[in-house]
């Protein structure tokens, strides 16, 4: 069997074989307390030959559970630990109550641990984490798969090794490591591409994340390349088009909305969203991105209506799978502009309260897991390198002498660095108490004496009369304000207004409404608590920014540290 690896898509059961398990699931548990008996035609089976049948007939899952049951009767009377593990870690996969599946799984945890052994419980842990991955639970997934890891590289086993590599950076996918994760898969890839056997239903398998993962990373081309190549590859027979086929469909589709080309990406997710089995509840997670893109399909079109049926049907997917994308987070911030102009308070509130909850588990995600993946994950891979590099270096003639030099050299880069971030500190805490001191005049420059600027003196002061109206009336909070329209506004043209503010501000029109922005931010951090627990996109969309990397690049430069600092330490500040 090969290790069992988190995907995105997950493969689906016959649902006549669900039908027949929820009929007879709770006989087969029952039976195994109170004694299973091994049918008369299995009585002669080996425990190989039972485990062969389970492989050759998985699809059944009665069929699969009685083999299962008798190899772990035989396995018990043999006293053969291995086969009792096996038995256990795949009779989990057909327990429908999680407390069955974790107890299965725990016993085969229990009675392989010292076992000494390359695959158990190795294959237990990665089986818990893939469970625990696909129900959402990122933490206790990590858990699972860090010991599975840890047992793989006892016993070198690479098999188990690149698994464990490719569900970590599906957990590294869902809390944004993009980067980091799209390494992994392409590792994994290669690896999969390059080994002795690759049939076509796993070439698909390790192909689907790796797709999506250079989509993430805005490698368009290299998504849509992979998604064809997946695409002619599941046409092969009819069930890789049944179980493949229109999950990469929809995830071209997804890939072609951010190649711009509209119509295509909503005729792709519309056929493949038809073609995913709505009644798997692992295809959630395509039905919200499916519903969260066509939103944004129909608002590109101007159909304000359709897209609030798709953020609310997004939301109500959302909500029964307690289920969290990131990226569809814009949805909710549609539905709560949206009841915000027809003042339906009640459900603009609800809907804030929605994106509050939304942005508190996504933000915790993040929190806690980057930490641990990079204590328990990249740091010891960082180490494992070292320690191959400096087993390369031993075998130099010069080992002593390069590492006292080295040595030296990481001492003095360390105090360099260590004394460096001192400084950086201290100028970041200096230019935070700069601006808690700093009074609530918006104004960015006062008015120079009038110079001659080729601009009649009247104008001049006509222009700057309307600039201190529109900086005292907040208007530079407006979006996609330009120097074009705030000339028309004042009633003046684009060439005397640039003249104005270059002369009398000190700088362009771009910097002059930023800055304007950035100092109207930090007052109104200081004052609102509410402010202070928004995102950096939603303090940025407040200010009239069109994306936190703009605010983020306009507030370092206007203040020299950069808004998440700012925030971080005003909360500290009110928590002391």
């Amino acid at each position: 069997m090969k290790p069992k690896k988190s995907y995105f898509f997950c493969i689906s059961l016959n649902t006549i074989s669900l039908w027949i398990w929820f009929l007879l699931g709770t006989h087969f548990i029952s039976a195994q307390e109170s004694g299973f008996v091994t049918p008369d035609s299995l009585e002669n089976y080996s425990s190989d030959n039972l485990f062969n049948a389970y492989l050759r007939g998985r699809r059944d899952t009665v069929k699969s559970k009685i083999y299962l049951y008798s190899l772990l009767e035989k396995a018990t009377a043999d006293k053969d630990t291995m086969k009792m593990a096996d038995a256990y870690n795949y009779l989990s996969y057909f327990m429908v109550k999680e407390s069955e599946k974790i107890t299965f799984l725990d016993k085969s945890i229990a009675i392989s641990k010292n076992l000494n052994h390359e695959m158990y419980p190795t294959r237990a842990y990665s089986f818990k984490g893939g469970y625990y991955f696909k129900k959402g639970d990122f933490q206790l997934a990590l858990d699972n798969y860090i010991k599975a890891l840890e047992l793989a590289e006892k016993f070198n086993n690479i098999e188990y090794l690149q698994a464990t590599n490719h569900n970590i950076a599906c957990i590294k996918t869902r809390i944004g490591k993009h980067n980091e994760a799209l390494t992994l898969f392409k590792e994994n890839f290669e690896y999969g591409k390059n080994g002795k056997v690759l049939d076509e239903l796993h070439y698909l398998k390790l192909l689907l994340p790796l797709a999506e993962s250079y989509r993430y990373n805005q490698h368009l081309d290299s998504a849509s390349i992979y998604n064809q190549k997946g695409i002619v590859v599941s046409l092969k027979n009819k069930n890789l088009e049944n179980r493949f086929y229109g999950k990469l469909v929809f995830n071209e589709g997804i890939n072609l909305f951010f190649k711009r080309a509209y119509n295509q990406a909503s005729d792709s997710l519309v056929k493949g969203m038809a073609l995913l089995d709505k009644t798997d509840s692992e295809n959630r997670e395509n039905y919200i991105l499916g519903t969260f893109y066509l939103g944004k399909l129909s608002l590109i079109r101007g159909d304000t209506l359709q897209a609030e049926k798709q953020f609310i049907s997004m939301d109500s997917i959302i909500q029964k799978g307690k289920i969290t994308f990131s990226e569809v987070r814009e949805g909710y911030e549609f539905l709560i502009g949206l009841n915000k102009i027809k003042e339906e308070k009640e459900l603009q509130l609800t809907y804030v309260n929605k994106l509050l909850r939304f942005d508190s588990i996504i933000s915790k995600q993040r929190e806690s897991l980057s930490t641990r993946l990079f204590k328990e994950f990249d740091t010891p891979l960082l180490l494992k390198e070292k320690e191959t590099l400096i087993r390369k270096l031993q075998k130099n003639r010069n080992t002593l002498s390069f590492w006292i030099i080295f040595l030296i050299m990481l001492s003095v880069i360390t105090t360099i660095f260590m004394y460096y971030q001192y400084i950086n500190r201290k100028k970041y805490q200096q230019k935070f108490n700069d601006l808690l001191e700093r009074g609530k005049n918006i104004s960015v420059v006062q008015k120079k004496p009038l110079d001659d600027i080729g601009i009649a003196n009247e104008i001049v002061t006509d222009i700057l009369d309307k600039l201190s109206l529109f900086e005292e009336n907040h208007q530079y909070l407006k979006k996609n304000i330009s120097i074009a329209t705030l000339a028309k506004e004042i009633h003046t043209n684009t060439k005397y207004l640039s003249k104005v503010i270059n002369h009398h501000k000190n700088k362009s029109f771009t910097n002059y409404i930023n800055e304007l922005r950035v100092q109207y931010s930090v007052e109104k951090l200081k004052e609102s608590d509410m402010l202070k627990n928004y995102t950096i996109q939603g303090i940025a969309e407040e200010m009239g920014f069109n994306s936190a990397e703009s605010f983020s690049s306009a507030f370092k430069r206007s203040t020299g540290i950069k808004p998440s600092y700012f925030v971080r330490k005003l909360s500290a500040l009110e928590a002391n």
